[in-house]
This record gives C-alpha cells, sequence and structure tokens, in this order.
C-alpha cells in the first residue's frame, strides 16, 4: 500500500472527528444555553406572577385606604350641610363617579382620574427583589346612586385591579374584579357600646371600671375613665377619652396618670387601643325630640291624654303616640306578629303589627277593634316608632324578629323585665369567665332603641336578677342606672347583659363593690356586649344620630373574580 495515501486517509479521517465533535460539541453549548435560558425564563415568569399576584393583594389593600381611609376622611372632615348637599346632588346627576373623585382625597389630593367612564387610580411602580411590580384600579359605575333616605345615600361600584409583575423584562398580568358600595349617611350614637359626656354620677361621684365590667365595641368619655384592681375590667373594642390621664384606685389613694394601667395594681385589659386626649364628640342630635313626636303623631292632632295610633280612618299615617305616663309591654303572639299593650290610665290598647300582611289592629280592651292597612312606622316608613309624652313606668317583653323599634319617652323609661330580641344566638359561659361567648344579634332583622329625653333609663327594683337588655340606650339628659343600687340589703343582683350600646349624659351607677375583697355586694355588675351591626352602620329607626356623616363600605371582598392576563 501507498504510504502517502495511507497518511491522507488518516488525516481526512481525523479531521473528519474533529469535525463531528466540534459539532456536537457546539451543539451541546447551544442546548445549554438554550436550557438556560428557558429555566431563566420559566423562573422570571414564576418570579413574575408572583409579583404580579402580590401586587393584587396591594390592590385591594389600597382600594380599602381609599374608600374607607381617604373617602372617609374627607367626609368626617367636610361641613356636614356640604356633604348632605353634594351627595344629594350627585344622585339627582347619577354621576357616583363624581362624588368618588371629589371625595376620594388624601391631603387634599384627588386619587383617582375620569377617564371617559371610568375612574382610575395608578400606584407607583414598587421594586421588590429581582423585579417590580405595578397596580391600576379602575372604578365604574354598577348602577345610579340612590337617596335611601333623606340622610342616607348608596353609591354602587364595579372595580377591576390590574397588576403587572416585571422580572428582566419578562411581565406577568394578574386582574381582580368585583364590585362594591359605598354608603355615606349621618353617623350615629348608636355605634357606640358606652357614650358618656360626662364619666361619673350626677353628683360628681366616681364610678370605677372592676373586673365585674366588661364591654365589647367602642367607648368614647369626653372625660376620663376610672379603674380599679387588678383586672380592671375587660374591653375589646376602641377605648377613647378626651382627658389626657385615667384615674386608678390605687389601693384606695386614687391617683391620675397618662398610662393604660397603674403598675400591677390597677390593670384593666385593652383588647384594642386606648387613646387618651382625643377630640370631644358632642352630645347634640339632628333628630330632635319634636321629630320622633312628629314621625309617631302624624297628622293626628287628637286633644288630652291616650293611646293614639295616627290614621285617616282606613290607613296609618304615622307611629304610636301615648300622652301621659304609661306601661308597655312587647310580645310575639301565635302567628308570630309583634304585639304592644299599652296601659295608659285606665286605658289599656292591644296594638298588632302583621308586617308581612302590611296590616295593623288596634284593640282597646274592653272596647272596639280596629283595623288598618300600614304599619306604625312613622310618617317616613322608617321603622316602628311609638313615643310617649310623659314615662313609661314599665317597659320589658320581646322584640319581634321582623321589627325594627325605638321607644321613646319624655321622661324616665323603667325596665321592670327583661327586653330581648325574639331572634339573636345566646351567651354561652359566665361573663368574665374563661370560655365566655357573648350573645350576638348578627345577621338578624330584630333592632331596638331605647331613648329617654329628659331623664333616666332605669332597670327597676322587681327587674330579675341577671337581667337581659337588647338595644341601644340613650338617655340624652340622663343616665342608665339601677333603682336602689346600692341596696346591700338586697345585695348582688347579678350581672346586666346589655346588647347593644349605653350613650348618656352622665354615668349611672349599677352596683357597689368591697373595696378589700372586691367582691359585688350590691346592684348589678355589666357586662355590656356590643352589637357588631352598629359598626356596619345599622341603627334603630330614628335614632338619634350627630352632626358629622360617615361612609364606609364592607363588601370590597365579598365576590371576587381572579383573572390571569386580560389587559
Amino acid at each position: 500500500m501507498n504510504k502517502k495515501n495511507t497518511k491522507g486517509t488518516v488525516l481526512i479521517v481525523s479531521l473528519m472527528a474533529v469535525t463531528v465533535l466540534l459539532i456536537l460539541g457546539a451543539m451541546f453549548i447551544v442546548r445549554a444555553i438554550s436550557e438556560k435560558a428557558a429555566s431563566d425564563r420559566e423562573r422570571m415568569l414564576t418570579q413574575a406572577f408572583y409579583l404580579a399576584d402580590g401586587g393584587s393583594q396591594v390592590g385591594i389593600n389600597q382600594m380599602d385606604v381609599l374608600i374607607n381611609t381617604n373617602l372617609m376622611a374627607t367626609v368626617n372632615n367636610t361641613n356636614p350641610q356640604v356633604i348632605a348637599n353634594d351627595a344629594a346632588g350627585y344622585v339627582a346627576s347619577g354621576d357616583g363617579l363624581g362624588f368618588l373623585i371629589q371625595y376620594a382625597r388624601d391631603g387634599g389630593a384627588a386619587q383617582f382620574i375620569l377617564n371617559g367612564a371610568q375612574a382610575r387610580y395608578t400606584g407607583s411602580v414598587i421594586a421588590a427583589g429581582s423585579g417590580t411590580y405595578q397596580h391600576s384600579i379602575i372604578v365604574t359605575e354598577k348602577g345610579n346612586p340612590i337617596a335611601v333616605t333623606p340622610e342616607q345615600w348608596d353609591f354602587p361600584y364595579y372595580y377591576r385591579i390590574e397588576t403587572t409583575g416585571t422580572v428582566g423584562g419578562v411581565v406577568r398580568k394578574i386582574a381582580l374584579t368585583g364590585d362594591f358600595t359605598v354608603r355615606v349617611q349621618r353617623d350615629n350614637f348608636a355605634r357606640f357600646a358606652l357614650f358618656t359626656d360626662h364619666h361619673s354620677l350626677p353628683s360628681g361621684g366616681t364610678v370605677w371600671f372592676t373586673s365585674r365590667t366588661n364591654f365589647s365595641g367602642p367607648l368614647h368619655t369626653n372625660e376620663r375613665y376610672s379603674f380599679a384592681f387588678n383586672p380592671s375590667g375587660t374591653f375589646d373594642g376602641m377605648v377613647t377619652q378626651h382627658h389626657n390621664s385615667a384615674r386608678f384606685h390605687n389601693g384606695g389613694s386614687s391617683i391620675l396618670s397618662d398610662a393604660d394601667q397603674n403598675a400591677s395594681i390597677d390593670v384593666p385589659v385593652f383588647n384594642s387601643d386606648y387613646e387618651r386626649g382625643v377630640s370631644e364628640v358632642n352630645l347634640e342630635s339632628s333628630v330632635q325630640q319634636q321629630d320622633l313626636i312628629d314621625q309617631a303623631r302624624g297628622t293626628d292632632t287628637t286633644p288630652g291624654n291616650g293611646i293614639f295610633v295616627a290614621n285617616n280612618g282606613s290607613n296609618l299615617i304615622g307611629g304610636i303616640f301615648v300622652r301621659g305616663d304609661c306601661n308597655v309591654n312587647m310580645s310575639v303572639n301565635g302567628s308570630g306578629n309583634a304585639v304592644y299593650t299599652i296601659t295608659q290610665g285606665a286605658t289599656t290598647k292591644i296594638v298588632t303589627v302583621d308586617i308581612s300582611g302590611n296590616q295593623t289592629t288596634v284593640q282597646t280592651v274592653a272596647g272596639p277593634i280596629q283595623t288598618f292597612s300600614g304599619l306604625p312606622d312613622g310618617v317616613d316608613d322608617v321603622g316602628t316608632i311609638l313615643y310617649v309624652d310623659g314615662a313609661i313606668s314599665s317597659l320589658g317583653g320581646t322584640v319581634q324578629r321582623d321589627t325594627k323599634l325605638t321607644v321613646a319617652s319624655q321622661n324616665d323609661v323603667i325596665l321592670t323585665n327583661h327586653v330581648m330580641y325574639e331572634d339573636y344566638t345566646p351567651a354561652v359561659g359566665t361573663p368574665g369567665t374563661p370560655g365566655y361567648v357573648a350573645p350576638h344579634a348578627d345577621d338578624t332583622n330584630n333592632m331596638l332603641g331605647i331613648v329617654s329625653w329628659g331623664g333616666d333609663v332605669r332597670i327597676g327594683t322587681v327587674a330579675p336578677d341577671d337581667i337581659n337588655i337588647h338595644g341601644s340606650v340613650m338617655a340624652r339628659n340622663g343616665v342608665l342606672t339601677v333603682d336602689n343600687y346600692d341596696d346591700t340589703a338586697v345585695g348582688s343582683r347579678g350581672v346586666t347583659t346589655l346588647l347593644g350600646g349605653s350613650i348618656t349624659q352622665f354615668y349611672g351607677a349599677f352596683g357597689q363593690f368591697n373595696s378589700v375583697t372586691e367582691q359585688q355586694i350590691s346592684g348589678y355588675g355589666r357586662n355590656f356586649v356590643y352589637d357588631n351591626r352598629m359598626s356596619l352602620g345599622a341603627a334603630p329607626p330614628y335614632f338619634p344620630s350627630m352632626r358629622t356623616f360617615i361612609a364606609f363600605t364592607n363588601d370590597l371582598t365579598d365576590k371576587i373574580t381572579w383573572q390571569e392576563g386580560g389587559f
């Protein structure tokens, strides 16, 4: 064989082998680079997705800030008449977006920009990890705003939160959609679990919060609170007072201190915040006494004492009005209707209200029976109103499950029995002990307001031990108190469980305790349980309201729809 030819063949084969190896190596490198790029992109896609998803939650939180902080604060800080005029104007023109843009402000700056039929809020680009995210909030009208009452308006909206997550040029998008309604209304005293203008007895004496005191819900006083012993009561809601210092029993030598507790001697339990030095809240009402009288009387001008159910002969045109002192018992008959048995002087009338049938029967005992179309829910049809131009010497009974009722009196109201909702969830356990679960009326329709304009609301001497009172109680110029609260011969009468709130000029005494043993020796302990419906703007019909307006929504996250991409 020719050696030259053999060498040439080997060289060619070697070159071919080297070429193949170079190609294979190049293919491996290209594949490795491609797989790394794909892996990097997948990683960045995942990172971008989580940034977008996290940004959408930031968007939901921002929605809450825009409505329940910015808009509410602007409404609170605007002259009430301006609010009323603006809200009524936007309702009349069907311009819900105009209201949103005007009042959703932060430091005076509008947060939404009108863009055609949309109001748009654009968040800043936020750096997070190796990428960024940004959200936008687009609000459109769900329908025309409506006037619920002359001082309450609803503005319904759709919203869409669009969030973009970006990592290394890779973009992922997420959209959340839902709806909500902003309610604007005059603020109401019913939202307090406890409100006092002066947190003392009318005589000026100190009333102490002790271990027998339990509150859930917001408390406010235009003076200061006084705490005794360890624990000095339990408070589950926000507690605010106007004065900068609290009073502590301090073993009998009371002291004032700008503090939450007095060392380990006097220790109240605050499960929320305790703020001192806050602004006063005027105990004034835009719904004056005469307004309630007019709602109850309608156009009826019958003179003299008696029990009057305003009517025109066939239809009711107002509520129930009583002139003179009377007794009132509330009950529910076998047909599930609300029954009010009212005795004034020698006359007793039984008023039976059939809500589902929109019919009211008035029976005078030993006299005629009359049947009317309609309900005794006042001129404005807000809810049942019973006004007594005198004192209510005895009040007790059951509020029918579909009834919203306010019982108001010119003078004292004396509670002689339990006052309870037909529809509520009972408590479990003993107040103030571990495992106690308070009663509640969440998601129910029955609601009660008890108002004394010129006197006190008093728990009478014949009332049962461990009495239950369901409703918001207001003594505009007096107190909620217990008759003979200091009668040590009778001794402890257990606990008063109030499911609602107490709004009074002064703080009424409920009982006495032994300053050494801390044991209750007379009267009742307090177990004031907040009705959570009031925090959502609910209030008994015609219940006294405040000068200010509030705005809020509680349904932002009720029905969220999640979508990836799509914008």
